[in-house]
């Protein structure tokens, strides 16, 4: 007997698939769309890059060598009164135990203690003195940029 009522029951569904959801029927003569599939939004791939390894204090130390600016724990510049070309290259050197803000030129830096941060000097006019300042002393040095001349 249950064998005939599931029987029953599924031919009664299959003769009225309008009415079990997800099943729609299209009448010819309607010009209603047929039915589209649902599209699923797929979540965005985000791409991993390796970091850069961080050249080492005293790798940094020699690499620019003649191009590092330090900072005290006094808030104190070495050299004080440096002059690059445009476009140079150098080192922000923080030795205090202290996190110093350097500002040069207008540009903030944020150093951590006994931490560096590579840095490009330009300017679009030229020559420019770069006002450097640390922390809470401003003026402690300046930098002189000047145009580099080809040969």
């Amino acid at each position: 007997m249950l064998v005939v009522i599931l029987v029953i029951g599924a031919w009664w569904a299959y003769s009225n698939k309008t009415s079990l959801p997800g099943y729609e029927t299209q009448n010819p003569a309607s010009s209603s769309p047929s039915p589209t599939a649902k599209t699923v939004a797929k979540p965005a791939v985000k791409k991993i890059t390796a970091p850069v390894a961080a050249k080492s204090y005293s790798d940094a130390v020699k690499e620019y060598e003649g191009r590092r600016i330090q900072f005290d724990d006094r808030c104190q510049v070495t050299p004080q009164n440096p002059t690059y070309k445009n476009g140079t290259v150098v080192m922000l050197d923080n030795r205090s135990a202290s996190i110093r803000t350097v500002v040069v030129g207008g540009i903030k830096y944020d150093l951590g203690a006994y931490d560096y941060k590579i840095v490009t000097l330009s300017s679009s006019s030229l020559p420019k003195e770069l006002v450097v300042t640390c922390g809470s002393s401003g003026n402690v040095g300046k930098i002189l940029l000047q145009a580099t001349i080809l040969q």
